[in-house]
């Protein structure tokens, strides 16, 4: 097991649910050629190989015509609109929604619910509008869908100036340019460390002494369990010339610190602490990290617990305790040898300079 692929999980994951380990960047435009997405963004210091969670991006699709009967709007689309039909879900799913934006009048913007797509179609459907709008409407702007790992998600940038830089997108299709307000959060304070003792010189170093919430990933002991009893108790070399089982386990702790400065007693650190439990636990717990052993991946990370750790008036720190096993099979402890092939003696040849030659079978 190695600290970065901890971190790594960590910061693709934590920025899903809270910026408070990151720095924000403010992205004023996302485009899409192909699978590259080029994005314009505030000055943002990243440099090519960088890792950024972008967050807040939604598929821009252009409709073609908005017109009504009653409060019954149909909406066609230039291109495939994506949308399924409300008569496929159950009724605990619906009502189901959709969002528009630059349409005139403004009555077309907003968000309604979506009432059918006729006939399958995929450039056609109805929603419910709550007012009376002009029909048809002068001016069409875009159904705005949500998108989850599009544009947004956790990608790895190319720079091409300090305002502009690259990413690729798995959907070649997306509605271009994206629209909302969309943001890149650079998660520079998740680190791994070597031991916990290393926590507090390194985080006073790296906030510039202006601390902010940061967390840090650090391994603990390796335990072997022969038969389930840890291996080193003389209980488990009782039996001799039996099969047996052995398992690797890696203990592993999240350390999460909170600034207290302004927090006398530390209890609304140690509350804030705690609060990132469940970002944590989705990140980490059932999660299967890489491992070296013939089986490639742990079982899934078991989530041990977690409890206060230190508190140094300007700072409070929480643990996250985790597990992981893997399976140490025969493969990990020897190497077959085919040996050497079997040589026929002909007994004819006693007595003379004899020839061994393989015998192929």
């Amino acid at each position: 097991m190695d600290v970065v692929n901890i971190v790594d999980r960590l910061k693709e994951v934590i920025s899903k649910y809270t910026d408070d380990f990151s720095d924000i960047i403010s992205i004023t435009s996302l485009s899409r050629v192909g699978t590259t997405v080029t994005a314009t963004s505030t000055a943002s210091g990243l440099i090519t190989g960088n890792y950024i969670s972008v967050k807040g991006a939604k598929e821009s699709i252009v409709i073609a015509s908005i017109t009504r009967v009653g409060n019954i709007a149909t909406i066609t689309t230039v291109t495939d609109h994506k949308l399924s039909d409300p008569s496929l879900y159950s009724g605990l799913q619906l009502p189901l929604y959709v969002e528009l934006s630059g349409n005139q009048p403004s009555e077309y913007n907003g968000i309604f619910e979506l009432l059918t797509v006729p006939n399958d179609s995929d450039k056609i459907f109805t929603c419910k509008v709550t007012t009376n709008p002009i029909t048809p409407a002068p001016e069409v702007g875009s159904l705005l869908r949500d998108d989850f790992d599009g544009y947004n998600g956790y990608k790895q940038i190319t720079t091409i100036d300090a305002n502009n830089f690259t990413y690729t997108t798995d959907n070649a299709t997306l509605g271009a340019p994206a629209q909302g307000v969309i943001t890149a959060a650079k998660t520079t304070r998740i680190q791994g460390i070597a031991t916990p003792e290393r926590l507090s010189e390194l985080y006073t170093a790296s906030t510039n002494q202006v601390y902010k919430s940061s967390m840090f990933a650090t391994i603990g002991a390796n335990i072997i369990y022969k038969n389930g009893t840890v291996a080193s108790d003389l209980t488990s070399a009782i039996n001799t010339n039996e099969s047996f089982r052995y398992e690797s386990q890696n203990d592993f702790s999240i350390y999460v610190v909170v600034p207290s400065k302004n927090d006398v007693t530390g209890a609304n650190a140690s509350d804030q602490a705690r609060s990132y439990e469940v970002p944590i636990l989705k990140a980490i717990a059932n999660y299967q990290l890489p491992s070296l052993l013939t089986d490639s991946f742990y079982q899934p990370t078991v989530y041990v617990g977690n409890e206060s750790d230190d508190y140094i008036k300007s700072y409070y720190v929480h643990r996250f305790d985790f597990l992981a096993k893997g399976l140490v099979q025969e493969s990990d402890t020897t190497d077959f040898n085919q040996g050497t092939p079997l040589l026929l003696i002909d007994g004819s040849m006693q007595g003379k300079d004899i020839t061994y030659k393989p015998v192929m079978r």
